[in-house]
């Protein structure tokens, strides 16, 4: 048996098993399952499973209480985020710049 076989096998045990209502020890003993093989395999299909990526875009709307004035000098930076770029003003609220920041990182 091939181990795609074998995959086809278990998953077809486990969504058995999930559809019985039964407790994992339960299901084995009524299938002749070894309890040890079905938690291996329970464990492979619940986290190797790939998790569904959003692809809806959110956007936040973000207020501007104080005119931006920038004749301090110097010149905004840019930061990119793979297709996203962010301006950053000279005299930008640091902590939204840094909210920004962390949920740039966990979604790009």
């Amino acid at each position: 048996m091939t181990q795609a076989d074998k995959r086809i096998e278990w998953k077809a045990r486990f969504d058995a098993w999930k559809a019985s209502g039964f407790s994992v020890a339960e299901w084995c003993r009524k299938q002749g399952v070894k309890d040890h093989q079905m938690y291996y395999w329970i464990q492979k299909f619940e986290y190797d499973t790939p998790k569904k990526e959003t692809s809806e875009t959110q956007w936040l709307t973000v207020k501007v209480d104080e005119p931006i004035n920038v004749t301090t000098g110097q010149e905004p930076v840019f930061i990119h985020f793979g297709a996203i770029s962010v301006e950053v003003r000279p005299g930008a609220n640091m902590a939204v710049l840094s909210d920004v920041v962390h949920v740039l990182q966990n979604q790009c």
